[in-house]
């Protein structure tokens, strides 16, 4: 499983037994006895002049497969693709797996002021991560790993007031973006795993998500998240904008947050899902 999410995570990327053996800390012997059995059964690809390994055509069997059961990721990346081209921002569609977040989809060219995240790329689903996934389902655990549960408690009912989150910008965030990229370059590196640990505590302790957005007042914007619900209410996936502008002034905030909330309501619509009874 770690070889098949580390080059779901680098689809246009290819990588030597060797590279692959070292990036994901193992041995070469097991690694050359696994990328045997997946290139017999079609699931990786070996290059024969260069000695390298990409994801085989057995992987898009299992993910038309995969989609059959799942029809609201289709309809969550045609949306994508039409909410990219009205905003010009760069648009994700995101779920939980276990643990982590992963990206499914992803719209829109990358602009200078976002972080393009890969598809297939997953991220841990911690503090201040993962709100809109949080606000509207049983957050204790998730809330049990901050620093300031009162005030995630505060942002996650925010979220379910205004059906969006809304992330800020900052020096930390930044920071955090490039070291999920370095992570998920050597994802068994533990200097790797720590270097993101500690970059969320931070951002655990400073988040903040206004619960009022000052129209006239601007604001550096992260990204803006809004739920997709499955017939049992529950969040299965989210929309994502990002590459916004420095300094939006807070009703274009709003008309953001708005437009991607209306955006998920209609897939979870189209999709048979269900939206939570207010409370």
């Amino acid at each position: 499983m770690s070889v098949l999410n580390f080059l779901a995570s680098h689809p246009t990327d290819s990588f030597t037994l060797s590279d692959l053996a070292e990036r994901l800390d193992i041995n070469l012997a097991s690694m050359h006895s696994l990328l045997n059995v997946l290139a017999e059964s079609g699931y990786v690809i070996r290059h024969s002049r260069l000695r390298t390994y990409t994801l085989g055509p057995s992987v898009v069997a299992l993910g038309t497969a995969a989609l059959e059961g799942h029809p609201a990721i289709d309809t969550a990346r045609d949306s994508a693709r039409d909410l990219a081209e009205r905003t010009g921002l760069e648009t994700a569609v995101t779920a939980v797996a276990g643990d982590q977040i992963i990206h499914l989809a992803r719209s829109g060219e990358p602009t200078p002021h976002g972080a393009s995240a890969l598809v297939g790329q997953r991220i841990p689903l911690v503090p201040p991560l993962g709100t809109v996934f949080l606000a509207w389902g049983d957050a204790r655990s998730w809330l049990g790993q901050a620093r300031q549960r009162r005030n995630l408690e505060r942002v996650l009912h925010d979220v379910r007031q205004k059906g969006y989150a809304v992330a800020l910008d900052g020096p930390d965030r930044r920071g955090l973006e490039a070291a999920l990229h370095d992570m998920a370059d050597h994802p068994a590196d533990p200097s790797r795993c720590e270097s993101v640990t500690a970059l969320l505590s931070s951002l655990a302790t400073s988040a903040y998500h206004p619960l009022t957005i000052a129209p006239r007042t601007r604001y550096d914007v992260s990204m803006i998240s809004a739920p997709v619900f499955g017939e049992d209410a529950a969040v299965v996936m989210a929309l994502t904008l990002v590459g916004f502008a420095a300094g939006l002034r807070g009703h274009e905030v709003t008309a953001y947050g708005e437009m991607l909330r209306d955006a998920a309501l209609v897939v979870t619509k189209r999709t048979r899902g269900r939206v939570p009874a207010a409370g």
